[in-house]
């Protein structure tokens, strides 16, 4: 008896699932970066998307819900491009430097980081999201792992000993959204955007760093 190479029914049923998910995923952030949170419509998304508008709630049950998704896989895309990046650096030191250069790096690159960072209601919803969706362990994990790197820099005498090491993981958080604090500053032609974030992250490393032994 010869087997049937068609996958089973089920199996075909998820697959096409999935690929709903996606396509709807992938149009709801484009709108996202177009019109922003308020102005972006579920029968919009449904529309460019090919399905009906229910079918958009059977995956999401709200608009918040949908860019809570969007912004999750945003995530977990950025997260495998942080691990190869940073975390094979050789010194605790330049693994700080790096993380900071790649979170401005990244917010800047994807429109939709912009657009919620450009208006301050929806860039609460995306704060209020992204609490929401914290998972606590992950945050310690996190948090233990910039202590970690903290201990071993000082341990390496690249870092000052006398540093606030439970600090350092929260004052890290801070700085990472410097990306969009600096479009409210007023420079002008004086200083550039990019140069002004480096400045930040060279003064931040310089105040953890051990002073050079002459």
């Amino acid at each position: 008896m010869v087997a049937s190479s068609n996958p089973p029914a089920s199996s075909a049923g998820r697959s096409s699932a999935e690929a709903r998910r996606q396509r709807i995923l992938q149009v709801a952030k484009s709108h996202f970066e177009r019109f922003g949170f308020r102005r972006t419509r579920i029968e919009d998304i449904a529309r460019d998307a090919g399905i009906a508008k229910g079918a958009v709630y059977l995956e999401f049950e709200s608009k918040e819900v949908l860019l809570h998704a969007v912004i999750e896989a945003l995530f977990v895309e950025i997260g495998r491009r942080y691990a190869a990046e940073v975390m094979s650096l050789e010194s605790p030191r330049e693994r700080l430097r790096a993380t900071l250069r790649f979170a401005y790096r990244e917010f800047a690159r994807d429109a939709l980081f912009e657009r919620l960072g450009r208006e301050d209601s929806e860039l609460a919803v995306f704060q209020s999201l992204a609490k929401a969706g914290d998972n606590p362990r992950k945050a310690d994990a996190q948090v233990e792992m910039i202590r970690g790197w903290v201990h071993e820099g000082i341990e390496r005498g690249e870092f000052r000993a006398d540093l606030d090491v439970d600090a350092v993981p929260f004052v890290i958080g801070l700085l990472r959204f410097l990306h969009y604090h600096t479009a409210l500053i007023t420079t002008g032609d004086r200083i550039t955007r990019e140069r002004l974030l480096d400045a930040v992250i060279d003064i931040f490393i310089a105040g953890l760093s051990a002073p050079t032994q002459r």
